[in-house]
């Protein structure tokens, strides 16, 4: 099955559910829209508020509504993916280019964000891609709950001063490989397997946990507006480090 991840994306004065086209990574689809055209076809006459209820452009909303929510939404890219290949182009208002559109932390409400030890961090200081960081990064992963209390997806997080970072997609599978962090032209990684087995408590939807962050030897070289890559296998993040750089406190 191919990965499935979801994010959140503003381009025209609105903010956006969206999920990468298979076909074309290059695009990224409003799946709400694409649910509220494809239940006008069907002939609804609430085309607009059954859409809200079944693929909502929020991803809050998503999670909170459970494991149907997310088939809701994987159908939805589903028809997507169909159109785009009988049809040859999607309307241009169902997606935006990747490049082109402003991609927002993959959770901008969630209803916690928590250390791994539980303590609580700001919620409303959420960055996303783009952020630029006040202390030399320290990559790690978060995991977000879903209805039912389980751990379900997987997204980079930073924490920083200024604010927690998000990466801009929320994977649906957890990864295999590692966490790549580079820049000054060296790299330092982390295998993602480390954390498999982890215990965690059981999440609320929408709630962001971070894992506990690696020890990663420092970089050489690397300072004051330099630019650092953060990767997982489901996402690559560039990050600018600002001009007063201070070394991160171990938590």
């Amino acid at each position: 099955m191919p990965e499935f991840r979801l994010g959140m994306a503003e381009w025209g004065g609105q903010r956006r559910l969206v999920a990468p086209l298979g076909s074309d990574p290059s695009r990224v689809v409003d799946l709400h829209r694409l649910e509220h055209i494809r239940q006008a076809k069907l002939g609804e006459g609430r085309s607009e508020a059954l859409a809200g209820q079944l693929v909502p452009p929020d991803l809050r909303a998503v999670l909170e509504s459970g494991p149907r929510g997310l088939q809701r939404a994987r159908q939805a890219l589903a028809y997507a993916e169909k159109w785009h290949a009988q049809a040859g182009a999607l309307p241009a208002e169902l997606w935006g280019q990747r490049d082109e559109v402003r991609m927002l932390p993959c959770l901008p409400d969630p209803q916690a964000v928590r250390r791994a030890d539980g303590r609580p961090l700001d919620r409303s200081r959420l960055r996303g891609p783009g952020a630029e960081l006040s202390q030399l990064p320290v990559p790690t992963l978060a995991v977000v709950g879903l209805h039912g209390g389980r751990a379900h997806g997987c997204c980079i997080a930073l924490e920083d001063p200024e604010g927690l970072v998000l990466g801009a997609w929320l994977s649906f599978r957890w990864p295999e490989g590692s966490l790549r962090l580079t820049g000054a032209g060296h790299t330092r990684s982390h295998p993602l397997e480390a954390w498999e087995g982890l215990r965690l408590p059981p999440l609320k939807p929408a709630e962001v946990r971070l894992l506990p962050p690696p020890s990663l030897r420092a970089i050489p070289g690397l300072g004051s507006g330099g630019w650092v890559e953060v990767q997982a296998p489901f996402e690559t993040m560039l990050l600018r480090l600002g001009g007063d750089i201070s070394h991160p406190t171990v938590q």
